[in-house]
């Protein structure tokens, strides 16, 4: 353990040797997959949440701290996400390229457009709301779009010698984005409308594009655990709509509940991959999301 920390000490207090290749680090998988697409060969791009794991936790493992120190550029999902894990991180990372307010910061947020279900006032008693609004943008990829085209902006401006391979690679993915969301909205086209129970309140720009309804979710307030009260409310709140919408949980929430909801109310039950690379066939964002929609729309009996 001493040896561990000399270790980590003396890499943090060393100072940083210029390299041709630019380090990135993202805050989560999606963001990391996006960023990959705008670096391309040019540099190297490391993430910070596990792939199977909540992003609202995540431990601070000090691997994460020696990789913000090298980063000279972080992607971060923003409002308020990764509020409980990050700061700490960044504190310990002792690299002021990437605080807050620095041109080494990138918020996604910020970068998405408007930002959906922004709370009109903050109060605990509404569960763990986002002051800033819902952070899960990357879920649409019309917005996701958007973020690989500011990544690669901002990489141009820190890194001005390779601006146009940045900027090359973004437009490139943006394309291919282009064709898969047309292919993507044809194909989800006879599901608009259809009613879905989430579990957390992490669908909502999915929902937003593919203009499905949110019926209800299974925790009664973001990140509060429902009671048995609320399970029931819940169960009888699906039974009697028809059609029956879809009960959808990522791979990270209470399975039994989820399946004990869909199972008692009559309802499909559809489970989520975790985020990018979660699985050995969704490795990249556009088979991350080839993955997620086809679930889901075999929950609505395709």
């Amino acid at each position: 353990m001493r040896y561990l920390v000399f270790l980590l000490s003396a890499l943090l207090l060393s100072p940083f040797s210029a390299r041709a290749e630019v380090r990135v680090a993202a805050s989560i998988p999606a963001l990391g997959a996006l960023a990959r697409e705008v670096v391309g060969t040019q540099g190297s791009v490391v993430v910070l949440a596990p792939p199977n794991q909540d992003p609202h936790f995540v431990d601070g493992k000090p691997t994460l701290v020696l990789a913000l120190n090298r980063a000279r550029l972080l992607v971060h999902a923003g409002g308020g996400l990764e509020a409980g894990w990050l700061p700490t991180l960044l504190v310990g990372a002792r690299n002021g390229d990437i605080q807050a307010g620095k041109p080494g910061n990138l918020d996604a947020s910020a970068l998405a457009g408007p930002l959906l279900e922004v709370p009109e006032k903050l109060d605990r008693s509404l569960g763990d709301v986002h002051p800033g609004g819902n952070p899960h943008v990357w879920l649409d990829p019309r917005r996701a779009r958007r973020i690989a085209l500011g990544i690669a902006e901002r990489l141009a401006s820190l890194d001005p010698e390779h601006a146009e391979t940045y900027r090359a690679n973004a437009r490139r993915f943006a394309e291919r984005l282009d064709r898969k969301i047309a292919e993507w909205e044809e194909r989800m086209r006879p599901h608009r409308g259809k009613g879905f129970v989430p579990y957390h309140k992490s669908l909502t720009y999915l929902a937003d594009w593919l203009g499905l309804r949110e019926v209800a979710t299974v925790e009664p307030l973001p990140g509060i655990a429902p009671s048995p009260s609320h399970l029931a409310s819940l169960i009888l709140e699906i039974r009697k709509r028809e059609p029956k919408p879809i009960v959808v949980a990522e791979r990270w929430h209470n399975q039994r509940t989820a399946k004990t909801v869909a199972e008692k109310a009559g309802a499909s039950l559809v489970v989520l991959p975790g985020d990018v690379g979660s699985t050995g066939e969704n490795g990249d964002y556009l088979s991350y999301m080839e993955d997620l929609l086809a679930r889901i729309s075999a929950g609505f009996g395709e």
